[in-house]
């Protein structure tokens, strides 16, 4: 009888050796999967002469080695009457480079649409905006966009995809822990604090406005 008794405790704390390792195990397994599969969002408003005209939100997800950068934004104003602009962009990285982009946005004065891919050799653009058609290839592999600036404090003299022109311009360094892109001849500048962009200035030929971060 005494026997069976050590051998049921035996055999219970073996169990029980069993249930904590396999809960170890579990709890590992699902802190890789959350380490794998990540997303950050970050809100911001937009504005322009100090007025809020609308919002915007910037998101980052990523999964093994693709990452995915989105923003999307509202905004309404005045130009020669109401206008009201939805606007999405969408650009995805394989390995840290850029394979594929798309941007779009409609209003009630026109919608464009920019598209860009990497074909295993250079990148396809057909971009499209207010007053401004762009077909032109891109050779080099790129890997800074300006959806991920948002996410990304930059290097001087890195190249910079602007997706809806499909043109890629140099970063300049600039005081304030800034960075500054010239775009097709508008001057876009960015700051940053913590590594994070917080505040972005940009130049339109529609209208310039600002964008800062929802805190």
């Amino acid at each position: 009888m005494f026997r069976n008794l050590h051998s049921s405790t035996t055999e219970g704390v073996a169990a029980s050796r069993v249930l904590v390792l396999s809960l170890l195990l579990f709890a590992f397994t699902f802190q890789i999967g959350n380490a794998q599969n990540l997303t950050n969002e970050r809100d911001y408003e937009v504005s322009v002469l100090g007025f809020k005209i609308g919002e915007m939100t910037a998101n980052r997800s990523k999964s093994g080695d693709s990452t995915v950068y989105k923003v999307k934004s509202a905004v309404s104003f005045w130009f020669f009457g109401k206008v009201n602009v939805d606007f999405n962009v969408d650009t995805r990285l394989l390995n840290n480079q850029i394979v594929w982009s798309r941007s779009f946005s409609t209003s009630n004065k026109g919608d464009f649409r920019s598209e860009l891919k990497w074909n295993g050799q250079f990148y396809t653009v057909d971009a499209a905006t207010y007053k401004f058609e762009n077909k032109k290839p891109i050779n080099d592999p790129l890997y800074l966009s300006g959806s991920m600036l948002f996410f990304h404090e930059p290097k001087g003299g890195e190249n910079s995809l602007a997706e809806v022109y499909g043109l890629v311009s140099k970063v300049k360094k600039i005081e304030n822990n800034g960075y500054e892109v010239t775009i097709n001849g508008n001057t876009n500048k960015y700051y940053y604090k913590n590594g994070v962009m917080v505040l972005a200035e940009m130049e339109s030929p529609i209208k310039n406005y600002v964008i800062k971060l929802v805190e």
